[in-house]
C-alpha cells in the first residue's frame, strides 16, 4: 500500500468507477460474481491468478480513495507500468493516448532543457499531423497539411501532464466509443481499419507507419520505407520523427500508444511502443529526402462550372476557399473539391455569379465520397466561346 498511500486523494477520489470497469473489461478482466458485493465488484484476469481488484461501485464508501488506489497500483503492477501512467489512463476521457519520451540521462528526473521539451511537443503535433493526412489519403509527400478532416481532428487533441521516467509528452486523441458488442468469434472477423471512424484510422495508421520504420531498420531493408506510403509512411513523417532526435549517443526517442479503453479492438500486429536509437535518425531523414524528391505527380486539369462555394478563416491556416466544381471525368459527370487561395477564391465566385467555365491543374484523387483535387494551381475564368 505503501505506493497508493503517496498518490494524492483527490486524484483517486475523482476516479469514476464506470471508467475503470470499462478500462479492466478491456483488457481481459473478468468480474467475479461469488466474490462480489452490493457495494464493490471482484476482477480476475485469468491469465494472471494471483490479480485481484475490488473495484468499488459507488463514492459513498468512506475507503472509496483506498480502494481506487489499491485498484491502479495491481493494474499497474499487472502491466508492468507506472501508477501514475495508469491514473492517467483511468481518469481521461476515452481516448488514444500517445506518449513521446526522451530516455536520456540528463532526461532521467523527468526534466529537460525548455527549447527541447517545446520541440518534442511540437514534433509530436507534427508526428499526428502526418498520420491524420494519410488516414486521409495516403501520399509520399504533403506540400500542405491542410486537409480539413485532419485539422479537425488536431483540434479535439489535448496536451495531457508530462510524465516522469526520463521525460514524457502525453497527446490525448479522443475517439468514439464501439456501440456494437464484440464478437463472440473475433478470429472469424478481424478488425478492420478502413471500418474505423477517422480519428482511430488516424492513430493506426500513426502506429503502422511507425512499425514500417523501425522493421525496416532493423532488418537492414531501408527501401521498404519507400514502399510503405500505404500503410502510414510519408516524408513529412519522416521530417517530424527526425525532428525530434534527441541529443547525446545514448539517448532514444519512445514512442507508445494507450487504445481507449471504451474502443479497444485493435489488430493485434499493431505494435504499442516504439523506439528509435541515435542510428535510425540519419536513416529517416535520408528517407524523408528521397519520398519528398519522388513526391511530383503529374498535374491534372479539370474544367466545368463551380456549383458551390464556401470561405472561411481558420486558426492555423489563415482564409481557406472551399469550392466544388461539376466536371467530366472519364466521360462521366462528378463534383470536384478543391481549395482555393485567398486570391483564386473571388475568381471563383464571379465564376459562380456569371455561370462561366473554369479550369484548374492539381492531383486528382478519388475519396471514398467524392473527387479531390489538391495541390490545386493556375486557376483560370475561362473566356466564352465566341
Amino acid at each position: 500500500m505503501t505506493a497508493t498511500l503517496k498518490l494524492p486523494k483527490e486524484d483517486l477520489s475523482a476516479l469514476r468507477p464506470e471508467d475503470v470497469q470499462l478500462y479492466l473489461a478491456s483488457r481481459g478482466w473478468q468480474k467475479e460474481p461469488a466474490a462480489s458485493t452490493d457495494k464493490a465488484t471482484t476482477y480476475r484476469l485469468p491469465q494472471e491468478p494471483d490479480a485481484e481488484v475490488l473495484l468499488p461501485r459507488t463514492r459513498e464508501l468512506a475507503d472509496y480513495a483506498l480502494r481506487m488506489g489499491d485498484a491502479a497500483e495491481m493494474i499497474a503492477a499487472v502491466e508492468q507500468r507506472s501508477i501514475r501512467e495508469v491514473l492517467v489512463d483511468l481518469s481521461a476521457p476515452p481516448a488514444d493516448v500517445i506518449r513521446l519520451g526522451i530516455l536520456a540521462p540528463e532526461a532521467s528526473l523527468g526534466t529537460l532543457p525548455l527549447d527541447e521539451g517545446i520541440r518534442l511537443v511540437q514534433g509530436g503535433r507534427e508526428i499526428l499531423l502526418a498520420a491524420a493526412c494519410s488516414a486521409h489519403h495516403p501520399q509520399a509527400f504533403y506540400p500542405r497539411q491542410s486537409f480539413k478532416e485532419a485539422m479537425d481532428f488536431l483540434t479535439t487533441c489535448r496536451l495531457g501532464q508530462t510524465e516522469r521516467g526520463s521525460f514524457i509528452a502525453t497527446i490525448i486523441a479522443p475517439v468514439p466509443p464501439l456501440i456494437e458488442p464484440p464478437s463472440l468469434f473475433p478470429d472469424a472477423h478481424p478488425p478492420s481499419i478502413a471500418t474505423e471512424p477517422y480519428s482511430r484510422r488516424v492513430t493506426l495508421r500513426l502506429m503502422t507507419g511507425l512499425k514500417v520504420v523501425r522493421d525496416s531498420i532493423q532488418a537492414g531493408t531501408h527501401d521498404q520505407m519507400l514502399q510503405g506510403v500505404e500503410a502510414g509512411v510519408s516524408a513529412n513523417l519522416c521530417e517530424a520523427i527526425a525532428s525530434v532526435r534527441p541529443p547525446g549517443d545514448q539517448s532514444s526517442l519512445q514512442i507508445r500508444i494507450t487504445w481507449a479503453r471504451s474502443r479497444a479492438n485493435v489488430p493485434a500486429d499493431i505494435p504499442q511502443e516504439i523506439a528509435f536509437s541515435q542510428g535510425a535518425f540519419p536513416i529517416i531523414e535520408e528517407v524523408g529526402r528521397r519520398l519528398r524528391e519522388r513526391a511530383t505527380p503529374k498535374p491534372d486539369r479539370i474544367e466545368g462550372f463551380v456549383v458551390s462555394l464556401r470561405g472561411e478563416t481558420t486558426l492555423l491556416e489563415g482564409f481557406e476557399g472551399n469550392v466544388v466544381i461539376k466536371a467530366v471525368i472519364n466521360g462521366q459527370s462528378v463534383r470536384v473539391q478543391l481549395t482555393l487561395s485567398k486570391a483564386d477564391y473571388p475568381k471563383a465566385c464571379d465564376a459562380h455569379r456569371d455561370a462561366r467555365r473554369v479550369a484548374v491543374s492539381g492531383v486528382l484523387h478519388r475519396g471514398a465520397k467524392a473527387f479531390e483535387l489538391l495541390q490545386p494551381q493556375n486557376f483560370q475564368v475561362l473566356a466564352e466561346a465566341q
